[in-house]
Order: structure tokens, then C-alpha cells, then sequence
């Protein structure tokens, strides 16, 4: 049993292990590289990018949730969830916002700061594409997927979100990552498609990019 254990926290934690080496060190040291030259985020889209790689091996080499066939019947269903999802992040986003939460969170304003420091066209790429794919694999597809199959529903979505907010690193994002984080959980839980989390995704980074 207690080996069981073990190896289930090497399945969870060289992932994010990965992760940390990859991507987080990889912006630290482009960014001491390139930053002024080329804008912090374009260091976030090319580390995110190399990211990719070594967790899409990781998440085709684990056990993962199967989903059904697709069929036309189910795409109604997949949509609602898409819009249900995003509209809880679009509206968690406008309450975070309007709380002294924002505005007394030095973190936030420096993750503020590097993800604005950049053109539209990197805005995108970066915000709306990379950083979804990257976050989807390793937190629903390698984590959530993994704990649910190990200790259920319940269990997958709180400790895979809280998992979420933490890569976040400021108490703003992470109340929010948290919450994000059980819904898209659920969403993929229920649907067995990280597809779909992945567009939903896309889609509240979208809208918050352009409104914001």
C-alpha cells in the first residue's frame, strides 16, 4: 500500500516537477535573456511552447479518462458545458476585479504587468493558446485525470484545483484558478474531453483580454 502511495505522488509530482523546471525557470531565464529586447511575454509564449512537448509525452504515456464515442447527440451537451464554464469565469473575473483583493496584491500586479508586456498578436498566442494547452494537459488532463481514476470525484476536483491556483502565485489568481479550476475539473470529469477545456479556456482568457 504504501508503495501505491508512492508512486501515485510521482505520477502527480514529476509532472509538476516538469513544469517548474521547464517553464517557470525557462521565463525566469529568458526573460533575464530577452525580456528587454523582445517583452516578458513573448518569454512566457516561447517557454510555454517548449513546455508542451514533455507534458503532451507525459500525458500519452498515463492512464486517462476514456471518453464515449463522439456522436452528434452529445454536441448540444458539450457546448452548454463550454458556455456554462466560461460564463462562470467571465463573471468570477468581474467580481475578483471590483475586490481590494486586486489592488493590494503586489503579485498580481507584477503577473499583470508581464502578461500585458507584449503586442496584441502575443497577447493571444501566448494568453488564448499556449498557456490553455499547457495548463489543460498538465492540471485536467495529467492531474485531474489521475486523481479521479484513483480516489474519485470529489477528491480530483478540489486537490487538482488547488494545484491550479498555486502555479498561479498570487492570492488573486488563486482564488480564482481554484474556482476555475473545480468547474473545469467537473467539465472534464463528466464529459471526459480535455478538448473542451481546453476551448473554454481559450475563450475566458479571450474575453478577459478583450475587454480588458
Amino acid at each position: 500500500m504504501k508503495q501505491i502511495r508512492f508512486n501515485r505522488f510521482i505520477q502527480i509530482g514529476y509532472p509538476l516537477l516538469v513544469y517548474f523546471i521547464v517553464y517557470q525557470l525557462g521565463i525566469a531565464l529568458l526573460i533575464d535573456l530577452l525580456g528587454d529586447k523582445y517583452g516578458k511575454l513573448t518569454c512566457l509564449l516561447i517557454a510555454g511552447i517548449v513546455c508542451i512537448f514533455p507534458m503532451l509525452i507525459i500525458y500519452k504515456s498515463i492512464p486517462k479518462l476514456i471518453p464515449e464515442p463522439f456522436n452528434n447527440n452529445a454536441v448540444k451537451g458539450y457546448i452548454l458545458w463550454i458556455i456554462g464554464v466560461v460564463a462562470l469565469g467571465v463573471l468570477s473575473n468581474i467580481i475578483i476585479s471590483n475586490t481590494g483583493l486586486v489592488d493590494s496584491s503586489a503579485g498580481f500586479d507584477k503577473a499583470s504587468q508581464t502578461l500585458s508586456d507584449g503586442s496584441f498578436v502575443i497577447k493571444i498566442l501566448c494568453n488564448c493558446l499556449v498557456i490553455p494547452i499547457l495548463e489543460e494537459l498538465l492540471i485536467r488532463g495529467i492531474i485531474t485525470g489521475q486523481l479521479y481514476l484513483w480516489y474519485g470525484f470529489i477528491p480530483a476536483a478540489v486537490i487538482s484545483s488547488i494545484f491550479f491556483g498555486i502555479l498561479h502565485n498570487n492570492i488573486v489568481q488563486f482564488i480564482y484558478a481554484v474556482i476555475m479550476g473545480v468547474a473545469l475539473a467537473t467539465m472534464y470529469i463528466k464529459t471526459k474531453r480535455l478538448s473542451l477545456c481546453i476551448v473554454a479556456h481559450c475563450l475566458i482568457n479571450l474575453i478577459v483580454i478583450i475587454f480588458s
